[in-house]
């Protein structure tokens, strides 16, 4: 598989759905490289002769979504608080990090 409007981007699969998964993921793997100089979109594409085996179809990718089913990583982050505040916390049974993770997606309408 070959992207029209990106030279460097080529890929594959062994089915029409895992063919599209892996064009997601090679896009999303060459946005970084791309990110100040994104090409031109071919919007005449229909106009392009591919041979009987061959077909073009335009690939779908939402990078925030992407990054949560390939990337499982977690990070340590610091946060700080009022002693008060974590000491009461702890009696409760808090879990600081589900906490923050729920109010971070919250903010972001991740949910």
């Amino acid at each position: 598989m070959k992207f029209l409007d990106f030279e460097n981007i080529f890929t594959f699969g062994d089915s029409f759905d895992d063919a599209y998964y892996m064009a997601q993921d090679a896009l999303y793997a060459m946005l970084p490289e791309y990110k100040d100089k994104l090409p031109q979109p071919t919007f005449d594409y229909m106009k392009i002769k591919v041979n009987p085996n061959e077909f073009i179809t335009m690939v779908e990718l939402d990078p925030v979504e992407h990054e949560k089913k390939i990337s499982s990583k977690t990070v340590k982050t610091t946060v700080t608080m009022p002693e008060w505040l974590k000491n009461l916390a702890d009696t409760k049974g808090i879990n600081f990090s589900k906490l923050l993770q729920d109010s971070i997606k919250n903010e972001l309408n991740l949910l």
